[in-house]
């Protein structure tokens, strides 16, 4: 038996994606090896922030659609299908590693391990389908100062989830 998910459920994983999407404006190029690097943004932190406090599924839906949708609608539409890969799969890190008998998001050391594993997972993600999609290996290293610039970013989230409101059920 499937379980049906609520309309409050839609409501939040809607909300959630479009905070992802607006805070993933929240930009600026990288330069790396003498081009340009990766894209860093804001969106990283908001869904690490969405993962450790409100769990796997809405930190994947938020990451995945959000910035897929930020893809899609700038310069960077072809790295849309690699987004929307890299992005469920660490939000679910996120979300699932910091899961504990204590709660969603209260065990700080779990809270950091989920950062750098869900991390590993966009460093490690972006490179693989950079390397496909550009053809060379080398040219995908170019992403990887921006990414590893999004996950220092994104660690500010574990001081700031704890500030975040309790969800209606």
């Amino acid at each position: 038996m499937t379980k049906q998910l609520s309309l409050i459920q839609i409501i939040y994983g809607s909300m959630f994606s479009a905070i992802t999407f607006v805070f993933t404006y929240i930009g600026v190029q990288v330069p790396a090896f003498g081009a340009f690097g990766g894209l860093t943004h804001m969106g990283t932190l908001v869904m690490f922030i969405i993962a450790i406090k409100y769990g796997k599924y809405y930190g994947a839906l938020s990451g995945a659609i959000g910035m897929t949708l930020f893809d899609l609608l700038s310069p960077w539409a072809a790295w849309a299908p690699g987004t929307f890969v890299v992005r469920i799969i660490a939000g679910y890190v996120f979300g699932l590693i910091a899961e504990s008998q204590e709660g969603q998001g209260k065990s700080m050391s779990r809270n950091l391990l989920s950062l750098v594993l869900g991390g590993l997972v966009i460093v490690v993600g972006y490179f693989i389908f950079e390397a496909v999609f550009l053809g060379s290996g080398f040219a995908a290293l170019r992403s990887i100062p921006g990414n590893l610039l999004q996950i220092m970013i994104a660690s500010a989230g574990i001081f700031m989830y704890k500030s975040m409101p309790e969800l209606r059920r």
